[in-house]
């Protein structure tokens, strides 16, 4: 997304209810998309593919809103953390023509960074221990430009002494990893990162409409999508920019590798199509990226319980659909995701760009139980919210921080700038949150909602964070 991969539960939920007998799976995912189309709960473009041919396709919404610009088959999307797979395959590419290892210590392309274990596999499977850039502000990085990859390699140095935990030993989700990855890119090719996915994996596959793209800088490109996001103040969509939660889009624009890649879902398939041969690296040295990564307690290192590979999550098979592969993607105004079936040569391919409308989480589970014939339910989403204007005694009755019962080292930051109260999950960005009254408060990001609980004194002693159907409370340190 430029990745904006803001995780507070990715969990896969598993759909119940009924599907119309006798419908075919055209008639059956017309009925999805007419629905939520309907409903102006779709922006973007699906393509669906079947042993490598578009069995479905279609777009929905506006590409510009203010231009009435629609989305078509030719819309370029901010893939997000889509990205990530475009990077590792890079990685593999290297490692195949002996460039490099995964074993290598990063400090041998970096040795001004104090971290002497980490290999360049703990920065494919997330094991690094490395922050996550996308949680830093002004103390760490220049707000007031637009950074680049070698803006981040420099505040690690300056200002990261210490690993989150010893290389391994857990798993956690990072941007930073994926920008070391490009930048190691450049050093072993000798070439710019956006040069080197262009000459060895977009130009072979023709995949004319896939860029490394900073839609903030002086180059634009035609075509592509603006993100939107739901503002709850005004109650209406606007550009994701606009929003001041949303400012890091512009000062971390210049990154690429986690996310920074536009493309089309005709360009994914050609993507997929290459993956089942051999056109840019042997199906030995690919299927290695698909072995989940291990900690050192022998344990899988896992996303939401789901095994991580290099660049994707690694989903459990079962007797319908076969092994799967995925990765989503998320930042202001995307949400992405690739499904790929191999073992049925199934794909779906979503693309949007209008943040918190469904989840596609959710909605990627219903094309699957369609593709697989099973029941499926049409993804709604509640009503949205206005905000309301808390003093600021109530506002300063909810801030602190929050530890997760369930994982005590993932915590909730709760502050608050002027009248605006923020969140932000353990390395991850800073969001708005707005109040619908002084104990409950919900998201415009994504659709979740926050419950304190008070104390006889009026002040938070926990909270629960509710998305998509589940449960997390968070007790408040003393």
């Amino acid at each position: 997304m430029k990745r904006y991969f803001y995780i507070l539960n990715v969990l896969i939920i598993i759909l119940s209810g009924c599907s119309a007998k006798g419908q075919s799976v055209t008639d059956k995912l017309d009925s999805l998309f007419n629905q939520l189309n309907k409903d102006s709960l779709i922006s973007g473009s699906v393509l669906i593919a079947e042993f490598g041919k578009p069995v479905y396709e279609r777009s929905f919404g506006y590409a510009n809103l203010e231009k009435k610009q629609v989305n078509g088959a030719q819309t370029k999307f901010e893939l997000a953390s889509v990205s990530k797979q475009f990077t590792a395959m890079a990685i593999m590419q290297l490692e195949e023509r002996g460039k490099l290892k995964y074993s290598d210590k990063i400090q041998m392309y970096f040795p001004k960074l104090p971290y002497a274990d980490i290999t360049v596999k703990d920065l494919l499977q997330h094991t690094s221990g490395l922050p996550d850039f996308l949680g830093w502000s002004s103390d760490m990085v220049n707000i007031k430009k637009m950074n680049t990859n070698q803006d981040i390699l420099l505040a690690l140095e300056k200002h990261v002494k210490k690993l989150a935990f010893k290389p391994k030993d857990q798993f956690s989700y990072s941007n930073t990893n994926y920008v070391l990855l490009a930048l190691i890119v450049e050093k072993v090719s000798g070439t710019p990162f956006n040069v080197y996915l262009d000459q060895h994996i977009f130009i072979p596959l023709s995949m004319k409409n896939t860029k490394v793209y900073a839609p903030r800088g002086k180059v634009k490109i035609p075509d592509f999508a603006l993100g939107y996001v739901y503002d709850a103040v005004k109650q209406t969509f606007v550009v994701s920019d606009s929003l001041y939660a949303n400012q890091y889009v512009y000062y971390f624009d210049g990154v690429a590798g986690p996310y920074g890649i536009s493309s089309t879902v005709g360009d994914l398939l050609k993507w997929d199509n290459a993956l089942y041969t051999e056109k840019i690296i042997k199906k030995v040295n690919q299927d290695r990226g698909y072995i989940p990564a291990r900690l050192n307690d022998g344990k899988p290192a896992a996303l939401s319980g789901l095994p991580y590979g290099f660049g994707w999550l690694i989903m459990p098979p079962n007797k319908k659909t076969g092994q799967v592969y995925m990765h989503s993607g998320g930042y202001p105004g995307y949400q992405t995701i690739i499904s790929r079936y191999p073992e049925k040569h199934k794909t779906i391919i979503l693309l949007t760009n209008k943040w918190n409308v469904v989840s596609i989480y959710l909605l990627n589970k219903a094309i699957e139980n369609i593709l697989f014939n099973e029941p499926f339910v049409i993804p709604t989403r509640l009503p949205y919210k206005k905000s309301v204007q808390l003093t600021a005694a109530q506002i300063k009755a909810v801030e602190g921080t929050y530890f997760i019962k369930m994982a005590p080292q993932v915590k909730f930051q709760i502050t608050s700038e002027l009248d605006k109260v923020y969140a932000q999950l353990s390395g991850q960005p800073k969001v708005e949150i707005y109040a619908e009254n002084n104990t409950e408060f919900f998201y415009t990001v994504v659709e979740a909602r926050l419950k304190f609980t008070l104390d006889n004194l009026g002040m938070a002693k926990s909270l629960v964070l509710f998305q998509n159907g589940q449960e997390m409370e968070a007790q408040k340190e003393q």
